[in-house]
């Protein structure tokens, strides 16, 4: 494995072949820079020394190299053992995991020949698939092998796609925000050459050739996106770590490297050098040929042109309007779909619940003592004040969950790989009640239901309506795949939430912990108060059972929802920060425009107010001129969030890609912080002096 990925030990060395032959011969693990650092104060002589690892004494024999974090590093693996430590490393309730044909548990890595390119590779190991399923059909039927770049599998494949979905949304925000800080730019560059036409008609005069102005105003916009890519860096860096800190607990920091390399500041520099020119151009080129009569005599031709730039300037604050009510929409869905997340039917309410995990088999338990364990625990859990009830499940909440192999008997496939999967669990007496998931029919497990006696299970109603339809499953049977002896459907319970909040149904297969032992469990704990305080009570009663059993994942329901959650909340909150920064660059544009408007038509406010007009009515003047430009910003907006919000409809929980509070509210902002902008500027010409105004404008 680490001879393959091509790094060398940062003291000791890597595993041998031969101790990675025989299940269990040889106890040696490779442990991680930062345990070497963190728990061994980064001795060379950890190498030899011995640990513990689920009551099992390994021997030290490496240290992985600074920075090391495996091929799927998501989670920030510590220790490295040799697969053949799996059997008393892994719970057994999921099998054999190396001798299982069927099992899916260990990814392959492997360096290309220098010669060798990745799709022939991947042709020659979908060969060796076939071969494979044609001589093992029963566990390879429909099983193929896929290559990916080793960069591409540092995250879980489902998990990855969500995060470049969500990038590639957040990289359109930033694209919208940057485009809205260079039409801002654009149009204080636009007013500036306005401002400064007799200077450049004056250099035009005297000799200056086009070009060259073009140059020395192409050099002043340069200037200013060289200090903004600068500027940019710096808050890049700091933005990293404040990125990581969103993360939970359970995730590792920096699993996905975000280095400020060579390859950032390159993309920043031409990005800068990109955007001064873009924003640049244009106001130099109009610049650039004044009419130079027509400015040095001040002139009919001077208006015409600065009229010109003033619908330059108009459009881009339009522009500006609509882009940012596009980033305040988007921003707007997101922070609302975090909000409907906590609202959606798990098919229970998480509000009272909590759980830990126990793993006996970890602690070295034989399944008699396992299961006198949980017995145990169960009696002195039930006797903590305030707790309702108490059970045992296989399974955490909203995690990933086992499937297995169902045959209905009567419809026996020709092949067990033709069996239907199905999620699997295992609960303990009293379950459904503890979570409160409702029965529909039939009975719940009782204690009776224990082994030596007739098989038993409870399908949900997802898996009743698609295997018997129109009929009465209980009474039903089936069986695993694995299984010889068939079992007797007793009850049907509601279908709940097994794996994500966004999941469809699925169909799920239960059965009784007495009938099918399983050597890590979850204790869930329904609670009649708090049972975040609940929680220190519920370990403290494990841990008197045995003080080193290990327990892990202790949290209440709705914090597993909410860490379950995160790369949403991670999201909607740079994507609200990007959505306000957009807000707050398309307010200085309108407020910057109408000022500058009001500048320019500051002889002709003052003419209205010395004809008599009211000073009411040149506030109106300039709202109802501002208003329109947002206006239009607004209907352009809307129509672009409208297109753009359709395509995140598979990341939203039941809510509609029209969300009306997130269209109406982000368009209520932005008309309020709109109507803000322009009424300085308004204020300021009702209030001018005509005479000051007649003589200076």
């Amino acid at each position: 494995y680490f001879d393959v990925l091509g790094i060398a030990p940062a003291a000791g060395r890597f595993f041998l072949r031969d101790e990675d032959r025989t299940p269990g011969a040889h106890p040696v693990v490779v442990i991680a820079h930062s345990l070497w650092q963190r728990r061994f104060g980064a001795t060379p002589a950890v190498v030899g020394r011995t640990i513990a690892l689920n009551r099992r004494v390994f021997t030290i024999v490496g240290v992985a190299p600074e920075g090391f974090k495996g091929v799927t590093s998501m989670f920030g693996p510590e220790i490295w053992a040799p697969s053949m430590a799996a059997p008393g490393l892994l719970p057994r309730q999921f099998g054999d995991w190396l001798h299982e044909r069927g099992s899916v548990v260990f990814n392959t890595v492997g360096r290309l020949k220098a010669a060798v390119t990745r799709e022939q590779a991947e042709a020659s190991f979908k060969a060796i698939a076939r071969g494979l399923e044609q001589a093992y059909p029963e566990s390879n039927k429909g099983r193929s092998i896929s290559l990916l770049p080793i960069a591409e599998a540092t995250i879980f494949p489902g998990m990855r796609s969500a995060m470049m979905f969500g990038a590639a949304v957040l990289m359109a925000i930033v694209a919208v925000v940057l485009l809205i800080a260079c039409s801002n730019v654009a149009n204080l560059l636009l007013a500036r050459a306005t401002a400064r036409r007799q200077e450049l008609a004056v250099r035009v005069a005297l000799g200056a050739g086009r070009a060259r102005l073009v140059r020395q105003l192409l050099t002043e916009s340069l200037l200013l996106g060289v200090i903004g890519g600068a500027v940019g860096l710096l808050v890049g860096t700091w933005g990293r770590n404040l990125l990581w800190s969103f993360r939970p607990a359970v995730v590792a920091n920096n699993f996905v490297a975000l280095r400020l390399d060579g390859r950032v500041f390159l993309f920043t520099c031409l990005l800068a050098i990109a955007s001064s020119v873009v924003i640049g151009l244009i106001p130099a080129l109009r610049a650039s040929r004044p009419d130079v009569v027509g400015v040095l005599k001040e002139e009919a031709g001077t208006t015409a042109g600065t009229r010109r730039a003033g619908r330059l300037r108009r459009a881009l604050v339009v522009a500006q309007v609509a882009m940012s009510l596009v980033a305040l929409v988007v921003a707007g869905l997101f922070l609302r779909n975090i909000q409907q997340a906590f609202t959606v039917d798990l098919g229970y309410d998480p509000k009272p619940l909590s759980v830990v995990s126990a793993n006996p088999g970890q602690a070295g338990y034989a399944q008699p003592r396992a299961e006198q364990f949980y017995r145990s625990a169960r009696e002195r859990v039930a006797t903590i004040p305030g707790v309702a009830s108490v059970s045992w499940a296989a399974n955490q909440p909203l995690w990933a969950s086992v499937y297995r192999r169902l045959i209905v008997e009567g419809r026996e496939p020709q092949e067990k790989s033709d069996a239907m999967l199905t999620l699997a669990h295992t609960v303990d007496v009293g379950y459904f009640s503890t979570i409160g998931v409702a029965l529909r029919a039939g009975r719940d497990f009782v204690a009776a239901d224990r082994a030596g006696t007739v098989s038993v299970a409870i399908v949900n109603e997802t898996m009743a309506t698609r295997y018997w339809p129109d009929q009465d499953p209980i009474g039903r049977r089936f069986r695993f795949d694995t299984d010889t002896q068939p079992r007797e459907i007793v009850g049907v319970v509601k279908t709940i939430k097994y794996q994500t909040i966004g999941e469809a149904p699925q169909p799920a297969v239960y059965v009784p912990l007495s009938q099918n032992y399983a050597d890590a469990m979850v204790v869930y704990v329904r609670s009649a108060g708090s049972p975040a305080s609940t929680l220190q009570a519920v370990e403290r009663e494990l841990r008197a059972i045995d003080p080193e059993m290990p327990l892990e994942n202790g949290a209440t329901v709705v914090d597993v929802l909410d860490q379950s959650l995160w790369m949403m909340k991670l999201a909607a909150g740079l994507l609200g920060v990007f959505g306000a920064l957009a807000l707050s660059l398309a307010s200085v544009g309108l407020y910057g425009v109408m000022a500058h408007t009001v500048g320019q038509r500051q002889r002709e406010i003052g003419l209205r107010l010395a004809l008599g007009a009211d000073r009411a009515a040149v506030l109106h003047l300039v709202l109802s001129e501002a208003g329109a430009l947002v206006a239009i910003g607004v209907a352009i907006g809307l129509a672009c969030s409208a297109m753009a919000s359709r395509g995140l409809a598979s990341l939203l929980f039941g809510l509609s890609p029209i969300d009306p509070v997130a269209f109406g509210g982000a368009s209520l902002l932005m008309a309020a912080v709109a109507f803000a902008a322009g009424y300085l500027p308004a204020r300021r010409a009702s209030r001018l002096d005509p005479v000051i105004a007649l003589r200076t404008g």
